[in-house]
């Protein structure tokens, strides 16, 4: 599984203004309901948060990955968020987050969602990945982006 695959150029917003996690994690939902791949946006986001609750999802270096496995989940998908302005999120390193991943898994099937965390935490000890993310001006060069990078 290559996490391209997972991320439509529908669900890569650049430039989101947001003052909240839970604000992002509601824009980004709003692109998997509009692509096919969350049929219940509420159900996803209460399990987004409650996964929260466990722990911080805030991996550092300025990045977010929220997740969860989810009954409002049709199909696995990810969304990728730039905001204007990085927001608190209790990260790892205190950093505060501009680059959001939400990662939407259905409950039955794979640990698809585990796999996609864990690829793109191998990619963010990558200084040159981020950087590519942080200017890329088109959510076809952050594809391009995370291609060069994931290969």
């Amino acid at each position: 599984m290559k996490i391209t695959e997972l991320l439509a150029d529908d669900s890569i917003l650049l430039g989101l203004k947001a003052e909240t996690k839970e604000e992002v994690w509601g824009t980004l939902a709003h692109t998997f309901q509009e692509i096919g791949a969350v049929h219940n946006v509420e159900l996803y986001l209460e399990d987004v948060a409650i996964r929260e609750t466990k722990g911080t999802t805030g991996v550092g270096f300025g990045v977010a990955i929220p997740h969860a496995k989810s009954e409002g989940v049709t199909r696995p998908a990810l969304a990728m968020a730039r905001l204007e302005k990085g927001i608190d999120v209790q990260s790892l390193d205190g950093s505060r987050a501009d680059l959001f991943f939400l990662i939407a898994a259905p409950i039955q099937g794979e640990d698809i969602h585990l796999r996609a965390l864990s690829k793109l935490a191998r990619l963010l000890i990558h200084g040159s990945f981020l950087e590519s993310l942080r200017s890329a001006k088109t959510p076809e060069e952050v594809k391009r982006a995370i291609e060069a990078h994931e290969s």
